[in-house]
């Protein structure tokens, strides 16, 4: 009994700290669905996630099939970064900015 404690709380700490983060750049931040994740790959941002407000060019749902909002959220995108992938399958739409 007491072996099995120790391999739950082990599993348990290996897998935390996987889960989640606004910095894993694995698309599961804590952004909201009222929200937008901006995902850093390459450069020296690589792995950084934050949340953005939905573009007043998206109305209320950002929609990647949209170009209007397509490029609003690709201007999310900080410097020298640049929109690159959109991907709005599950809330929040996720944007890619590389390098």
């Amino acid at each position: 009994m007491l072996a099995r404690l120790a391999l739950a709380l082990t599993f348990s700490l290996l897998v935390a700290p996987a889960c989640g983060g606004d910095d894993d750049a694995s698309g599961d931040g804590d952004c909201g669905d009222d929200q937008v994740e901006v995902s850093y790959l390459g450069g020296e941002d690589d792995g950084r996630t934050e949340c953005a407000a939905i573009p007043d060019a998206c109305g209320a749902t950002a929609a990647c099939d949209d170009d209007a909002c397509r490029g609003a959220l690709y201007g999310l995108c900080e410097t020298p970064y640049i929109g690159v992938a959109c991907s709005d399958t599950f809330p929040p739409t996720i944007v890619s900015c590389n390098p």
